[in-house]
């Protein structure tokens, strides 16, 4: 199709890119500028009139009753942001997957506010409306809540609002993201979630611990019960938090109380794990509600290759570690680490590794779980399969990850026994 026939639509809008090309030219050129901005380090030159089209407060600026007629100072903004800003006004296209960090993206959005630019405002809550994510609401929400950026703010309040009802907690991200939350953007999403909920109080839970580590104090559960003071919580409340840990529950009477194993689908075999070759595997689990955790199923030891005079042997005694750990911020919180020493184990099939104490997992916190041979084991060999992330069991949900680097090797680790935590 060429020129003449394209819809006058589509004709129109690639005359309006042109023209906006090059009228950005000009800028770039410096030619015809009638006026400037400092902006940090750089001056930017500019025209009035195409400032003033686009924006009320640069009409005012440049031809109202108290017009500027020296170059205009501008020190809320950093300068790769003004540069965006220009680029909208002259070329009305800005690029946001090009822009560096959200910081840039919500200093846009505030451009577009503080010169009443409605086109860019719109385009900035449309692009936020669509990107905020897990990873990211908890940031986004904080930063726009300093900088008053009401839009943004109710925008994050009604994502933030879905991942909770739905069963986020959201800990992981806190513990492990470069931004903390101030404790105003704690106490705006306490005053908008003011349900009791276990995700909340893990989410609390974690900003706790990672209010701690910005303030060099030892993690404890003095220094979590000093640091609530902070928020505005009800007692019951706050006594929850303080005495969550990975130990304090109570034992259920007997094995029919509804534990249930959660298995992974098994795809296809793999070369096997050769101790010697390597003499732990580590994996990690998460899971969308609190659980207790009672044991882990991984594979037994294949059978080894017999000679003619060997004696079969129909099983065997598996000796090994087992940690559990949990991430804070960079450090590992080690929560379990035992020996466990099971005799008459079959060879070529699956074996449960009960734990001594029953740990409870805290919903979205990722876990790892390590196991250790010793030398003992050398030259034995575990079969490995790849197998899904998840498993399932009625509202619950466990996702199984290994090392990035190691999936395609496989995993010997199947599932676990657990109950949801009453």
């Amino acid at each position: 199709m060429n020129k003449k026939d394209a819809p006058l639509e589509t004709m129109a809008k690639e005359q309006y890119d042109e023209f906006g090309q090059r009228f950005n030219e000009l800028r770039k050129s410096k030619h015809l500028v009638d006026c400037s901005f400092r902006v940090g380090d750089l001056v930017f030159h500019c025209h009035k009139l195409i400032l003033s089209a686009a924006s009320p407060v640069f009409e005012t600026m440049f031809y109202g009753s108290l017009a500027e007629k020296q170059t205009v100072n501008i020190s809320d903004i950093n300068p790769s942001v003004f540069e965006r800003l220009m680029d909208y006004i002259y070329a009305g296209a800005v690029d946001f997957d090009a822009m560096h960090n959200i910081e840039e993206l919500l200093e846009l959005y505030y451009c577009a506010e503080k010169y009443m630019i409605d086109s860019l405002h719109q385009q900035c809550v449309s692009y936020f409306g669509q990107n905020i994510k897990p990873h990211n609401v908890l940031k986004i929400l904080d930063i726009a809540y300093r900088m008053n950026l009401d839009d943004i703010i109710y925008l994050c309040m009604c994502v933030l609002k879905h991942f909770l009802n739905s069963g986020m907690s959201l800990s992981n991200i806190i513990l492990e993201s470069n931004h903390h939350l101030s404790k105003n953007c704690v106490d705006l999403i306490l005053e908008d979630n003011y349900e009791v909920k276990d995700n909340i109080i893990c989410m609390i839970r974690a900003w706790c611990i990672a209010e701690c580590e910005q303030n060099r104090l030892k993690v404890s559960r003095d220094s979590i019960k000093t640091v609530l003071e902070k928020i505005e919580l009800s007692d019951t409340m706050r006594d929850t938090i303080v005495s969550c840990n990975y130990m304090n529950f109570k034992p259920l009477a007997g094995d029919k109380c509804g534990w249930t194993p959660v298995q992974r689908i098994r795809y296809k075999a793999v070369r096997p794990l050769i101790i010697g070759d390597e003499m732990d595997f580590e994996s990690s689990i998460s899971t969308n509600r609190f659980i207790v955790i009672k044991s882990l199923s991984i594979n037994s030891r294949m059978l080894p290759q017999l000679n003619v005079t060997d004696i079969r042997q129909e099983t065997y005694t598996e000796k090994l570690i087992v940690e559990i750990s949990t991430k804070c911020s960079n450090n590992r919180q080690k929560i379990y680490r035992k020996e466990h020493r099971i005799c008459d184990v079959a060879f070529n099939g699956s074996l449960q590794v009960c734990l001594d104490e029953q740990i409870i997992l805290f919903p979205d916190i990722v876990y790892l779980i390590r196991l250790k041979w010793d030398a003992d084991s050398l030259g034995y060999e575990y079969p490995r399969s790849i197998l899904s992330s998840y498993g399932k069991s009625k509202q619950l949900l466990i996702n199984f990850s290994e090392n990035i680097y190691l999936q395609n090797l496989g995993s010997i680790f199947n599932g676990i026994v657990c109950d949801l935590y009453k």
